[in-house]
């Protein structure tokens, strides 16, 4: 199989699925998909090939374009967002891929129906808690046994009042029992924008660990 290990360094062969960004956000795009893609290693994923992927709370499909730039089958990945516009965007812009408007906490997929699920910036949004333990139950209901639940959110949020930080104590009250795989990732966006995402300047700060905004988790669902 394909390995995922990414080009060192990350900007070798992927200015495809980084051009269309600001420096600042190239930085935090392409770190954030070095963490997920490290963490998919430690979990047993070295290749996209052949894995079943939904992505909860999908927006317009920025996330599937990266999953597609780093193998994925898109006949075989679907993404799901309440916002119908969106979702139908991202399907003008990602077909093969299967794409539906809907809510995360009531998922209309079939029980083990994927291999890895995705829920990038998705629990933020949803401000009850009760809401984020449903969608949280879905989530893993759509895995198959032994699959892979990656969850990638603001741990804190203080400028979009819209939305609520997923804590780390809440994010591993969710999965009760589970083993919750956890780290601090991405270096606070304000900070990137100041450097304008020059490594040089953002690297140092970003191994310091309260400067890292994001929570990057990965759940797996229980055996059989």
């Amino acid at each position: 199989m394909t390995s995922l290990a990414l080009s060192t360094p990350l900007a070798r062969g992927n200015d495809a699925l980084y051009s269309h960004l600001s420096d600042a956000d190239r930085y935090i795009h392409e770190t954030r998909d070095e963490a997920f893609i490290s963490l998919l290693t430690r979990h047993g994923i070295v290749s996209l090939e052949g894995i079943r992927v939904l992505e909860l709370g999908c927006g317009d499909g920025a996330m599937i374009r990266s999953l597609a730039h780093h193998g994925a089958d898109l006949s075989l990945v679907n993404g799901i967002d309440i916002n119908p516009a969106r979702a139908s965007s991202a399907y003008a812009a990602y077909s093969p891929a299967g794409f539906a408007a809907g809510d995360a906490s009531h998922l209309p997929y079939r029980d083990a129906s994927f291999d890895l699920a995705l829920a990038f910036t998705s629990f933020s949004s949803m401000t009850g808690k009760a809401v984020r333990a449903r969608a949280a139950t879905e989530a893993l209901r759509v895995l198959r046994p032994g699959g892979l639940l990656v969850v990638y959110d603001f741990r804190v949020n203080p400028t979009n009042p819209a939305t609520r930080p997923l804590r780390e104590a809440e994010l591993r009250d969710l999965f009760g029992h589970r083993h919750v795989d956890v780290e601090r990732v991405t270096l606070a966006p304000p900070i990137v924008r100041v450097f304008r995402g020059r490594r040089a300047l953002c690297r140092p700060l970003e191994r310091i660990p309260w400067l890292r905004t994001h929570l990057l988790a990965a759940v797996t669902k229980e055996p059989q």
